[in-house]
């Protein structure tokens, strides 16, 4: 019998975290409906021994980044339903996604459930809390998050049962990120929707835009928390930085954002980008954000979101100086 869920996970030499991520996955009590496909892009450490130790089927990803790996994740998905997850997020509470195969079946409308809120491990570095509350300094800008989904679109819930909340959103409205993050996706209704599109790499990377921008709405279950024991020392998250900043410049085909943007073309995310720009000349406007973000997560290290700010625009601006001197940009690194 095929299983109801499939867990993609992409990964590469993540031996320090994909035991709690797997440890969080075999403690829900529909473990025996979950299967777990461990993309692996051909880790040196104890990755696949720990992964087959769970039960995991483990697959070999020859581009080792993760947006290949979700590709060939989804393609080999048994399950009805399809979660991206990383190797360094783990699901808090047993009953998170039997809660979440509830709420597909009381809405049939829904075809995507996303995470409400993200929070990090410990020891997780000097950038953490920034990159589980903002992600980075572009898409803080862009969606204005705030602690969770819940209360980034409270005016989008339309309809709530319990801890259940269902949020819809006209053609032009922003809508939650949903890439990774553990976001569930009915991949059998996906097939039949998107029959020529579902295995490309570009869908792939942004499919829960691709659906809530189809079916105009989502859910979200008020508790249903993901803790990231992201490693994200200052240097680390730099080094994220530019991985994002090269995949949306120069390979969008691997960029959930531009995705996004497709289905808002009146101007909802499409013209943002430029914005981010304005809003990085007015020096008050990042200086603000910085003194607000720590205020609001009682943090210091918020304060950072300067910072981030204007390395973004300096790397972009170092990007696009060398491509047009002819240089080929890549990213080689495993960057999430």
């Amino acid at each position: 019998m095929n299983p109801c869920i499939t867990v993609v996970m992409p990964a590469y030499n993540a031996q320090a975290t994909i035991e709690t991520a797997l440890k969080s996955i075999r403690m829900q009590t529909v473990a025996d409906q979950i299967e777990i496909l461990v993309i692996d892009g051909g880790s040196t450490d104890a990755t696949r021994e720990i992964a087959l130790r769970y039960g995991a089927a483990v697959l070999d990803n020859p581009r080792r980044l993760p947006e290949p790996a979700k590709q060939i994740g989804a393609q080999q998905a048994k399950g009805r339903y399809l979660i991206e997850m990383d190797t360094d997020e783990a699901f808090v509470h047993p009953d998170q996604l039997e809660k979440r195969l509830q709420l597909f079946a009381a809405y049939p409308d829904v075809r995507c459930v996303v995470c409400d809120k993200m929070y990090p491990g410990v020891k997780g570095g000097l950038a953490a809390r920034y990159v589980c509350a903002c992600g980075d300094p572009f898409t803080q800008f862009v969606y204005r998050r705030k602690d969770g989904v819940l209360d980034t679109f409270r005016k989008n819930i339309a309809e709530q049962s319990g801890t259940a909340h269902i949020l819809r959103f006209g053609a032009d409205a922003a809508t939650p990120i949903g890439d990774g993050g553990t976001t569930m996706v009915d991949l059998d209704w996906t097939k039949e929707n998107f029959p020529d599109r579902w295995k490309d790499l570009r869908f792939i990377c942004g499919i829960a835009s691709h659906i809530i921008g189809k079916t105009a709405c989502c859910g979200c279950i008020s508790g249903d928390d993901v803790q990231h024991f992201v490693k994200a020392g200052f240097a680390d998250y730099l080094a994220k930085l530019r991985f994002r900043v090269v995949n949306n410049l120069f390979y969008p085909e691997e960029s959930g954002y531009s995705v996004r943007t497709e289905r808002a073309p009146a101007g909802a995310l499409s013209h943002r980008k430029y914005g981010f720009v304005l809003y990085a000349a007015t020096l008050i406007g990042p200086c603000i954000d910085s003194v607000r973000l720590a205020w609001h997560y009682r943090d210091p290290s918020m304060l950072l979101h300067f910072v981030y700010v204007y390395y973004v625009c300096l790397y972009i601006a170092w990007c696009l100086a060398a491509s047009k001197l002819g240089r080929t940009i890549r990213n080689t690194t495993y960057g999430q």
